[in-house]
């Protein structure tokens, strides 16, 4: 788990990219456009979103801007054990093929939020002695899930307006998703979407900035990773991603990664996953 609080003087245009991990944002300054898999939302203040590890998204910078804005970031596994059969915490991160990211809160959703945050960067911080502080951090991470779940509840009536040309392509990018463990070849695409091969191809990574093989292989990283964190051999974490060679699966790890994946493995098991840097100065909305 772990909670930043970002200030950016300088915000650059960011390329399309995903993350290992869920994520929430809560932002707290004015800003451009978001995008977040084919969908266009507007960045201001009191809005949150939520990404889960296969929402491909970049964000357009306002010019001249100082953009601020909380990221809490948590892997799935920190937090399913704590789930019900009546309560799924992660309900809102799943299925977001025709979802909604964006929320606006209002002053009092906000203060509600920063509260919780602030309590879990006091037991996150580096320096905090409290006893126990990471059965508390976990259950404020769980309370803020069950928050964010309620807020997330009910369908928002408004239509978020879709990048035409990204609409075009996001069903190929769902297919690979779908058949991330399988065989997936160019000619297998252009196939079943009935298109050039080179066309294809040459559109994909000007929209995304990624080539479609890069794609395949960040994806399959990010699934082998969350095998690798539940304890599954290397081996075994390779071949349920999609890797076909346990040797190409390890070299192109640990080229991509930096560390092989017994060493992520290790790395994962023995970290303190709760840990944050001393907690920034507060917005004006806290107290």
């Amino acid at each position: 788990m772990e909670i930043r609080f970002f200030t950016k003087e300088i915000w650059q245009e960011s390329p399309f990219h995903f993350h290992d991990q869920m994520e929430i944002l809560l932002i707290m300054s004015e800003g451009e456009n978001f995008y977040i898999r084919d969908k266009i939302y507007p960045i201001s203040r009191g809005s949150i979103f939520i990404l889960n590890s296969s929402d491909l998204h970049r964000s357009v910078p306002k010019p001249r801007s100082i953009y601020q804005y909380y990221s809490i970031r948590f892997y799935q596994e920190e937090v399913e054990g704590i789930s019900t059969e009546e309560f799924d915490l992660l309900k809102c991160f799943r299925n977001h093929n025709r979802f909604n990211h964006m929320n606006k809160l209002n002053i009092d959703q906000i203060d509600h939020l920063l509260k919780l945050i602030n309590k879990i960067e006091y037991y996150l911080a580096s320096d905090c002695s409290a006893f126990g502080k990471d059965i508390f951090a976990k259950t404020l991470l769980a309370e803020v899930l069950v928050y964010i779940n309620f807020l997330y509840d009910t369908p928002l009536l408004s239509q978020v307006p879709s990048e035409e040309q990204l609409s075009a392509y996001y069903p190929v990018i769902d297919y690979i998703n779908e058949h991330i463990t399988e065989k997936i070849s160019l000619d297998c695409l252009a196939q079943n979407f009935y298109v050039s091969k080179y066309y294809l191809s040459h559109r994909f990574k000007d929209l995304t900035g990624m080539t479609i093989t890069d794609y395949i292989i960040k994806r399959r990283l990010t699934l082998a990773k969350s095998y690798l964190r539940q304890g599954f051999s290397v081996m075994l974490a390779g071949e349920r991603a999609g890797f076909n060679s346990n040797n190409h699966f390890i070299h192109t790890f640990t080229k991509t990664v930096g560390i092989s994946p017994k060493q992520y493995a290790r790395q994962y098991l023995t970290l303190d996953s709760y840990v944050s840097p001393t907690p920034p100065k507060r917005d004006i909305f806290t107290r």
